[in-house]
């Protein structure tokens, strides 16, 4: 008897403003300390994966072009797109849907996925309850006005604390556990 293949763990890793911003409302992210876009890295590279939305790969790619996504040394690059004519160069791998990029990476062997956005896609994976984790890098930063870390929606989840920990600049990383019901009528 085989044995089922299990849905990989999805950690949603983003950087904050103190007001939950993502970027600027163009898209910039000049207040984000470069010691974060290490931190990235080297999440990026231990995952062996990331998973991100058009919109954010064609922004970063538009805005950084000397140094983006394409620096990023991990196995697999995956843009979530709807739109059927968007193409994305080697090495990325561009899917239709949530459950599409998490079925990708489960065939070829990932069994845990770093989900680092937009905002949209983050609102995305957590209405469809595939987020198994939350990993937040609050900046001390306010931004009047930007892209939210979860875009419109009318999500109200509670989240358990998982540990948190103090970084360089004032900064500090928040790990949450999403809160699930357990089902009564399960052993």
């Amino acid at each position: 008897m085989t044995q089922p293949i299990s849905t990989p763990k999805v950690v949603l890793s983003m950087c904050v403003s103190l007001n939950g911003f993502i970027a600027r409302e163009d898209g910039q992210e000049d207040w984000l300390p470069s010691s974060g876009w290490d931190e990235f890295l080297i999440d990026a590279k231990a995952f062996g994966n990331i998973v991100m939305g058009r919109e954010t790969y064609e922004l970063v790619t538009e805005l950084y072009s000397d140094f983006n996504f394409d620096n990023v040394d991990t196995k697999h690059k995956v843009v979530v797109s709807r739109n059927a004519e968007f193409v994305a160069p080697d090495p990325y791998s561009v899917v239709s849907s949530p459950k599409e990029a998490l079925t990708f990476l489960r065939e070829h062997g990932i069994e845990n996925v770093l989900l680092i956005g937009g905002g949209k896609l983050n609102a995305e994976f957590l209405r469809l309850d595939m987020v198994d984790e939350i990993w937040l890098t609050i900046v001390p930063h306010i931004l009047g006005k930007g892209r939210p870390v979860i875009g419109n929606s009318e999500l109200d989840l509670p989240l358990t604390l998982m540990q948190c920990d103090q970084l360089s600049g004032g900064r500090f990383r928040a790990k949450y556990r999403m809160n699930r019901k357990i089902n009564e009528s399960s052993p």
